[in-house]
């Protein structure tokens, strides 16, 4: 079983990924499927850059920028 995860690992990934968001749009309907993919993939940005060990004053100094 590993061994075959470890050869299609990506298949299952989108398999998985493409049953999550089909039952997502059949739950919640399209446009609030959306906008939690979009909230989903702020969430995974952020993290993204906390956990490039930047401080939560330089993610949001990025995100806005001061108009100095």
């Amino acid at each position: 079983m590993r061994q075959l995860l470890a050869e299609h690992w990506g298949k299952v990934l989108g398999g998985l990924t493409g049953l999550a968001v089909g039952l997502s749009i059949i739950t919640f309907g399209l446009w609030r499927s959306l906008l939690l993919f979009m909230c989903i993939a702020l969430g995974v940005f952020l993290g993204k850059l906390y956990d490039r060990h930047d401080g939560l004053q330089k993610i949001l100094q990025r995100i806005w920028p001061d108009s100095d």
